[in-house]
């Protein structure tokens, strides 16, 4: 269902930024988009949490906070290194959900101030996901989208807020 709705949809442009400048740009479902509430509230799932507990050890997962954004080609596309550190966030994750070919578009992963890249991520398929640690001595960035269209689900699985308070807030549909 996500997949045949994502064709209707009118992605926006968005620029990753920090305090000092801009470091990413790439396509984003609008926040007041149905079927991002629907991608959230499928993934916010406690057995998927426990499961992703057991398998990487981290703390109790309370929320999952996510987006979904679209790379193409010739726009320039991309992500340049950088953490999540922050708003208490566990895990990230990148769930493919598109279905045309891509190259480029990888998701590569460095210890922080390192040169080399220590994993190296392709082209996923609609179901693919990839689940990182999040930690400060890690740094993660998407590279440049070179042919095709990338559109993946991404987000963070949190220590906090709980559940019931993350969907009080954030999980409305519109």
């Amino acid at each position: 269902m996500l997949l045949k709705k994502l064709a209707d949809i009118r992605f926006q442009t968005k620029f990753e930024m920090d305090d000092r400048n801009k470091f990413g740009k790439l396509l984003l479902v609008p926040q007041n988009d149905p079927l991002l509430f629907i991608f959230q509230m499928l993934i916010n799932n406690t057995a998927l949490f426990s499961a992703l507990e057991e398998i990487t050890g981290c703390e109790p997962i309370g929320n999952f906070m996510g987006r979904i954004h679209r790379s193409e080609e010739g726009e320039q596309h991309g992500i340049e290194w950088h953490g999540d550190n922050s708003d208490n966030r566990l895990l990230a994750m990148t769930l493919g959900l598109g279905t045309r070919d891509y190259t480029g578009g990888k998701l590569q992963i460095r210890e922080t101030g390192s040169d080399q890249t220590i994993r190296e991520f392709g082209r996923l398929n609609a179901g693919d996901a990839i689940v990182f640690k999040i930690a400060p001595g890690l740094q993660h960035r998407l590279t440049v989208l070179e042919t095709g269209q990338r559109t993946v689900g991404v987000g963070w699985f949190r220590s906090k807020p709980d559940f019931a308070t993350f969907a009080a807030t954030h999980l409305k549909p519109y």
